[in-house]
């Protein structure tokens, strides 16, 4: 396996790459879940959308190498809707950035501005190169946004669930 790059746009686009690469890293169960949450919405919605209406569904004429790795050849008659490299930075970002999920948060602009900054570099990347039309990556920052969103409303169930999970593995070990 090789990554293709033959433009600044294959560069930003590896941005995603490098976000999956830290979900692992990282360690943080919260992470992984979100990951593995937009990646098989991602993946759900794509299936579902595949002959759909093909202006706003239907990856652009000519798209090549749109995959994670930028390569994959043609596939320009593929669904695009929504971005998953734009899904998986936005919720990266706004996971961070404890993304505002009511009225009742409140958040500082500059910080918005600063960590929407790698999101609004994949989604002109993917854009730019020909993978995606403007509705897909603003499909994949509102997924994104969206994983995040949830997981912030329900952490507290989610780290219960982990906690218990990790103290049945670590009793299964003891023995």
């Amino acid at each position: 396996m090789y990554i293709k790059i033959k433009s600044i746009y294959d560069i930003l686009s590896l941005i995603s790459l490098f976000s999956y690469l830290y979900f692992f890293y990282s360690l943080d169960i919260l992470l992984i879940i979100g990951c593995m949450l937009c990646v098989c919405i991602h993946k759900m919605i794509k299936e579902m959308t595949t002959e759909w209406y093909p202006p706003i569904f239907k990856r652009p004429d000519g798209a090549c190498d749109c995959n994670l790795f930028n390569t994959g050849g043609l596939v320009d008659m593929k669904s695009g809707f929504p971005s998953g490299h734009v899904a998986t930075i936005s919720f990266l970002m706004n996971y961070i950035l404890n993304c505002p999920c009511t009225t009742d948060d409140i958040i500082d602009y500059k910080s918005f501005i600063l960590y929407n900054i790698p999101i609004v570099l994949v989604a002109y990347a993917r854009v730019m190169k020909g993978c995606h039309n403007i509705i897909q990556v603003i499909a994949g920052y509102l997924l994104g946004l969206g994983v995040a969103c949830l997981l912030k409303k329900y952490k507290y169930y989610f780290e219960n669930i982990t906690s218990r999970l990790q103290t049945s593995i670590n009793n299964i070990l003891v023995r």
